[in-house]
């Protein structure tokens, strides 16, 4: 199955914009019975596709377009993970560390599980990404850790600089989402936004800081329309409290601790003061991830992704919408919208929806449901 469609299979099926579509084969030879919301009558009723939905498709069959034309994952030579399951991290990073820029962008991708030999047509491969993503950024590691506000999403942790061969295993870590881009396999990690600004070389925004500290986010959101800024007395430096206790006065600027900030300066002010809060404690850290995912894709290629559509191609949308689920499905094989247990299905899915939406986390069992259909 080429890259195109491989990752149309996964991404448009899955999800798109946040929310979820049936995906059926054409070739199908029995006859569907369309969804309510694929009859006339809903036909008329229903909005065209929003502007950025069609944008996003362009943008995503272009990048697979290009992948393809400039031989990413198409071989000849095979890139080969052979994984024993007891040892799935370490044998990983021993090979994929192993590989060469050109092995990560031209080898077409093999999985083989120790024991289980056999030709990999997807499954193998989709377990393996599923399976890495888990582990590997799991806050248990220490590499990273979850973000301020919910229990999910996960950023760069300030303590990783104390995880030995940190950098390698950050560049390890931006490898895996170059394959997993390149390869068309979503992962089971949800990343704050700065994460996805930094891979497409963007300077982080404002709302990056909700994710790491709320309280400082609203201040900068309160000085942000504050008036009279001069009379706060504020300079172009930060107090910075370093890992062993000390404080230590940290220039935004060249020479900012003596240049004041006023309202003709405010706004330069803010970005950097937004850029150091992001970057404190894991910038160079970030920056192996970033150069290990530009090891496997061009940066130049990615370039026509904003950071959500970049979010949605790597790792999905956390949300189901399961009504807009069933409204875009086709039924075969005599199912219909009104079968029991399509509606048992519904139910189910639904009950298990609400409760995960209560613990703060994404259900697994329905990502895993959609990821290996």
């Amino acid at each position: 199955m080429g890259v195109i469609s491989k990752t149309f299979g996964v991404v448009f099926s899955l999800l798109f914009e946040q929310e979820i579509m049936s995906y059926v084969p054409a070739s199908c030879g029995t006859s569907a019975a369309p969804s309510p919301a694929a009859s006339p009558a809903a036909a008329r009723s229903t909005r065209a596709p929003a502007p950025q939905r069609r944008d996003f498709e362009a943008k995503l069959r272009a990048f697979y377009r290009k992948l393809e034309s400039k031989g990413y994952g198409q071989g000849p030579g095979k890139l080969k993970l052979h994984i024993r399951r007891e040892h799935l991290l370490e044998d990983a990073f021993r090979r994929i560390m192993s590989c060469s820029k050109k092995e990560l962008q031209k080898g077409k991708l093999c999985v083989i599980w120790d024991g289980e030999e056999g030709l990999d047509y997807g499954g193998p491969s989709r377990e393996f990404f599923f399976l890495l993503s888990r582990e590997l950024f799991n806050p248990y590691y220490g590499l990273f850790e979850y973000s301020a506000n919910d229990t999910y999403t996960v950023h760069v942790s300030p303590m990783s600089a104390f995880v030995d061969n940190h950098h390698e295993w950050f560049r390890f870590s931006g490898r895996v989402l170059g394959l997993a881009l390149v390869h068309g396999y979503l992962l089971e990690a949800w990343f704050t936004r700065a994460l996805y600004r930094a891979l497409l070389r963007l300077a982080p925004a404002l709302e990056d800081v909700d994710a790491l500290d709320a309280q400082f986010a609203a201040s900068l959101r309160w000085l942000q329309s504050a008036r009279c800024v001069s009379s706060l007395e504020l300079t172009f430096a930060v107090s910075e409290r370093l890992a062993d206790g000390r404080v230590l006065e940290r220039d935004l600027k060249p020479g900012g601790r003596d240049i004041p900030v006023t309202e003709k300066n405010k706004k330069e002010y803010l970005e950097r003061l937004v850029r150091w809060r992001v970057e404190r404690g894991v910038a160079e850290q970030s920056e192996w991830l970033v150069r290990g995912f530009h090891e496997v894709v061009d940066p130049r290629l990615v370039g026509a992704f904003d950071a959500r559509e970049l979010e949605l191609v790597i790792a999905g949308a956390p949300e189901l919408d399961v009504s807009d689920w069933r409204a875009n499905t086709e039924y075969r094989g005599g199912y219909h919208d009104a079968h029991p247990v399509i509606l048992c299905t519904a139910a189910a899915t639904t009950t298990r929806t609400l409760s995960s939406c209560g613990s703060g986390r994404p259900s697994t069992d329905l990502q895993m449901s959609n990821a290996f259909d």
